[in-house]
C-alpha cells in the first residue's frame, strides 16, 4: 500500500511539476477562439500586475511571447516553436533538466542570441551547444535569424520537448513589429497548486475585459485525466490487498485458535471468562500485526529511499514522461494507511474470536487434550 501511494504521488508530483514547467500554472492571454501556436499581442501598461503579484498565492509573473520557426541545417529542417522570455523568467525548471550547456543569461534580453534547444531537437538536427543555427520565420516577408546554441535540455515531455526552444523576447517582439510592452502571454507560477483554481478566479477578476487567465488543468486536461487514472489503479490495488490482509488475519486467528484448543478448556477450567480468553486471542494476534506492520513499514520505506537515490526501476519515456519510477512518501499518507490497517485488522479479528467464545465448549477441549 505505501508502494502504491508513493510511486501515484510521484507520478503526479513529476508530471503536474513538467507540465507546469512549460506553461506555468496560470496563463493570461487575450480572449479570442485562435488555436494557433501564436497568439493575440497586448500591453502589459494597463494591467495591474502589481496588485496579481501580490496576491498570497502567486510566487512569480512572467512575461512571454511565442512564435513558430523553421530551423534550417545543412541537411534537415524541422519546425519548432520559439518561447520568447525576459530575465524575469523563473528558470529553475529548465535548469533541473539540462544535459548539455548552460542557461542563456537573458538579462540583457536585446543583445543575446542564445537559445536554448531540446535533446530531441539536438539529436535529430545532429547539433551541440556552441554551434549556430538559422532560423526562417514564415511571415511576410520571409525573415531569418541566426542563433547559438547554449543549452539542451531533456524533460522526457515528449511532445513538449518536441515543440519548444527558448529564446530572448525582444526577437519575438522585433519580428512581429511589437512594442517592448507587448506580449501574447503572462504566466504566473504559484505556491500552491491545490489553491490554483481560487486563485485563477480571483485574477480573473481584476483583468480586464479582453483578457481571460486559465489554469493549466484547463490547457492540459488530457495530461491531467491521464494522472487521475493512476488514483483509480490505487483504489482498486487497495481493496485487493485489504481483502488479502483480512482473509490472512482470520486464517492466523483461526490457527492458533485450533492449536490451543487444550489451553482454552483447562483456562476455562481455572475460572477465566470467555471475554478473558478472547482478550488474550486478540492480543496475540495485535502482536503479530503490529510486528507484520513494522516490517512492512521498514521494507516499504527503505525501498522507496533506496528508488529514490538509484533509480533502480527503469521506465520507458516515450511512455511514461520519465526513464525511472518516482517515489514520494508522504507521512500523511503513512499514518493513515497504517491506522486504517490496524482498525479494518481489529475489527476482522473479531470474527475468528468469536468462534473462540462461543464454539469451542469445554468438555471437547478436555477430551482434545
Amino acid at each position: 500500500m505505501i508502494w502504491a501511494f508513493a510511486i501515484t504521488s510521484g507520478f503526479r508530483k513529476e508530471i503536474r511539476e513538467k507540465v507546469v514547467g512549460f506553461g506555468s500554472h496560470i496563463v493570461i492571454q487575450r480572449f479570442d477562439n485562435n488555436q494557433s501556436y501564436e497568439k493575440q499581442p497586448f500591453s502589459t501598461h494597463s494591467l495591474p500586475l502589481s496588485k496579481i503579484e501580490r496576491l498570497p498565492n502567486v510566487r512569480c509573473v512572467q512575461k512571454c511571447a511565442s512564435k513558430a520557426g523553421i530551423i534550417q541545417t545543412n541537411e534537415e529542417i524541422e519546425g519548432i516553436l520559439f518561447k520568447g522570455i525576459d530575465s524575469n523568467y523563473d528558470s529553475s525548471f529548465f535548469t533541473r533538466h539540462l544535459i548539455r550547456g548552460h542557461f542563456p543569461n537573458y538579462a540583457h534580453e536585446s543583445e543575446t542570441n542564445d537559445i536554448l534547444i531540446s535533446s530531441h531537437l539536438a539529436n535529430r538536427l545532429q547539433l551541440d551547444t556552441g554551434e549556430k543555427i538559422r532560423v526562417y520565420f514564415i511571415q511576410n516577408p520571409v525573415r531569418q535569424r541566426s542563433f547559438n546554441i547554449a543549452g539542451i535540455y531533456n524533460t522526457g515531455l515528449g511532445n513538449y520537448d518536441q515543440t519548444y526552444a527558448l529564446c530572448a523576447i525582444r526577437h519575438i517582439q522585433k519580428l512581429n513589429n511589437w512594442t517592448e510592452d507587448s506580449v501574447d502571454a503572462i504566466e504566473i507560477l504559484l505556491h500552491d497548486f491545490d489553491k490554483m483554481e481560487n486563485t485563477c478566479n480571483r485574477i480573473n477578476h481584476a483583468l480586464p475585459y479582453q483578457l481571460t487567465a486559465e489554469t493549466t488543468k484547463k490547457m492540459h486536461p488530457d495530461m491531467f485525466e491521464w494522472i487521475a487514472l493512476f488514483d483509480q489503479n490505487v483504489i482498486v490495488l487497495v481493496i485487493l490487498i485489504t481483502i488479502v490482509v483480512c482473509i490472512t488475519l482470520i486464517s492466523t486467528l483461526l490457527t492458533i485458535t485450533l492449536e490451543q484448543i487444550p489451553a482454552i478448556g483447562m483456562l476455562q477450567t481455572l475460572g477465566c471468562t470467555t471475554k478473558d480468553i478472547r482478550n488474550i486471542f486478540l492480543f496475540i494476534s495485535r502482536r503479530i500485526l503490529l510486528k507484520g506492520m513494522l516490517i512492512g513499514n521498514a521494507a516499504a520505506l527503505l525501498f522507496c529511499m533506496m528508488q529514490q537515490k538509484t533509480h533502480i526501476l527503469r521506465l520507458d519515456p516515450k511512455n511514461y514522461f520519465m526513464d525511472y519510477v518516482p517515489m514520494l512518501c508522504q507521512w500523511q499518507h503513512i499514518l493513515g494507511i497504517n491506522l486504517s490497517v490496524f482498525a479494518v485488522g481489529i475489527c476482522f479479528l473479531l470474527i475468528p474470536s468469536h468462534f473462540v467464545t462461543k464454539q469451542i465448549r469445554i468438555v471437547d477441549a478436555l477430551d482434545t487434550k
